[in-house]
């Protein structure tokens, strides 16, 4: 992470769920945090403190209010449920100021929506990771509100680079992105799934053919990060007559593609729908 930006900040997580706990672990690992002082957490289960400060140690403050955590905090990160935003933003508006930056990966709740509750001038960047932040290989889709500026998106972005891959994209875009990454983690989890169960019928143990499974997912998918275009990666593996053919001649005749398809669609569709109602 570059220092020139982050260093000296403070670093706040509202909600340490899941996505919350991610980033604090992502931030650990990276080192960062340890240079500023302390991370300082907040979440309404104090059992989820309890066992972060214990996993941590001297390196994580648990604050007994969002309040506490806003004021010690250079750069607040909210990861709590869509329908708490609203209620957490005025818990913590009397104490963003100053330069403060929050960093909402609330799903479908865009950054106008925050400005309004949070207060004209406030800086906001809106980012969507997904749930593979919990082993740092997170997709992340940032964009920021009105009145944040360049180094502030710089700094979210250091920041959420702790837990895999960034991208700066539009916000009318982010809702299309969490269909697509947000959600499609899970889509790409049913499909390994689905090879490791044929695995399974075929005669194969569980755990074996889960792990070949994923691991040819993983191969895939670093060919096309490569620069392999999935058509080439089928056709170099289709030979006439072969197995791989009839396997994909399979897939086409039962509708696997468009079911996917239609997977992302109605995802992104659903995204929309939230971000519609938390405007």
């Amino acid at each position: 992470m570059n220092e020139k930006t982050v260093k000296g900040k403070q670093i706040g997580i509202i909600g340490v769920g899941n996505i919350g706990s991610s980033i604090l672990r992502g931030l650990l690992a990276a080192d960062e945090g340890r240079s500023s002082g302390k991370i300082f957490i907040s979440d309404v289960r104090r059992e989820n403190l309890e066992s972060l400060e214990s996993e941590q140690g001297s390196r994580v403050v648990a604050c007994e209010s969002n309040g506490e955590l806003s004021k010690k905090s250079d750069v607040i990160i909210l990861a709590v449920k869509p329908n708490d935003v609203r209620v957490v933003v005025g818990e913590i508006a009397p104490f963003i100021g100053g330069g403060k930056i929050l960093v909402s990966v609330a799903a479908g709740v865009p950054t106008r929506a925050i400005e309004r509750d949070l207060g004209e001038g406030k800086k906001v960047i809106r980012a969507m990771p997904n749930i593979g932040a919990l082993v740092g290989e997170s997709v992340t889709a940032m964009c920021r509100g009105e009145y944040a500026g360049e180094e502030d998106e710089a700094i979210a972005k250091e920041i959420l680079g702790a837990i895999g891959e960034v991208y700066s994209v539009k916000e009318s875009d982010i809702d299309i992105i969490t269909g697509l990454s947000g959600s499609g983690i899970a889509f790409f989890a049913a499909v390994i799934e689905a090879m490791a169960a044929g695995g399974l019928y075929e005669g194969l143990p569980h755990n074996l053919s889960l792990d070949i499974s994923a691991k040819t997912a993983l191969g895939a998918a670093k060919m096309v990060l490569a620069g392999y275009e999935p058509s080439a990666i089928k056709k170099m593996t289709a030979s006439p007559g072969g197995t791989t053919i009839r396997g994909l001649y399979a897939m086409d005749a039962r509708g696997v593609k468009t079911a996917i398809m239609d997977a992302v669609i109605v995802a992104t569709k659903r995204s929309r729908e939230l971000s519609s109602k938390a405007q």
